[in-house]
């Protein structure tokens, strides 16, 4: 077999086995609410949505602010996996969680009045110490073993406008503020806030983008290699 041969063969392969690769799933805090315990319905509250293309099981993750610790992390609660292009909102309560149903049924009027969407998810969670300032703080996710999976950090918020990152910046400061019009945003049904709550654009993962970049290479290449021989 003739190496020029060899090489087309092995190029191919190695195309056909980066366009198979599946994209694993990814989580990404894609809002945050700083100024929620100034709105009507009195909390605190981010969003994750899964970024990739698998369901992610989030059975006994946590979250925590700025003290950045796993010791010092709630537990979230109420839903235990984020389906592919999903996006979860959790709602600070007590650390018992018996205000829980109160404060969510109190979001949805706030936020959608008696339109609430079917597709609407939310998680809550509490504790001494998590809640979130409006001048500067985070928020760090992490997995059942301590594992961070997503942290941001944010200085001050503007009251009536959440922190929209659909673009999935991870582990970095946010500072983009939701506009109507811009990644879905809106402007609450009780006309005190604007944001996004339950709806992102999923964002493609970074090895999805690399994955792309390399597989046109090669079929560059490839094509290259075609019309010289």
């Amino acid at each position: 077999m003739k190496p020029l041969k060899i090489k087309s063969l092995v190029l191919s392969a190695a195309l056909m086995a980066i366009i198979t690769v599946p994209a694993h799933a990814a989580i990404a805090i894609s809002e945050v609410d700083a100024n929620g315990s100034s709105a009507t319905y009195a909390a605190d509250w981010f969003e994750l949505t899964n970024t990739g293309s698998t369901a992610v099981n989030i059975t006994g993750w946590k979250m925590d602010d700025n003290s950045n610790s796993f010791a010092n992390a709630v537990a979230l609660r109420g839903v235990t996996s984020i389906a592919a292009g999903q996006s979860i909102v959790f709602i600070e309560g007590t650390a018992t969680g018996t205000t829980d149903a109160a404060i969510d049924a109190a979001f949805k009027s706030a936020w959608f009045g008696s339109n609430v969407p079917a597709s609407l998810a939310i998680g809550n969670y509490g504790g001494s110490g998590v809640g979130l300032s409006a001048t500067v703080d985070a928020v760090n996710i992490f997995d059942s073993t301590g594992s961070l999976i997503t942290r941001v950090d944010f200085n001050a918020s503007t009251l009536g406008q959440t922190f929209d990152n659909a673009a999935g910046l991870n582990n970095t400061a946010i500072s983009t503020l939701s506009v109507i019009g811009v990644n879905g945003a809106f402007k609450s049904f009780n006309a005190t806030e604007i944001g996004s709550p339950g709806t992102v654009a999923a964002v493609p993962e970074a090895n999805t983008y690399s994955m792309m970049f390399i597989g046109l290479g090669l079929m560059g290449f490839l094509a290259r290699r075609r019309k010289t021989t």
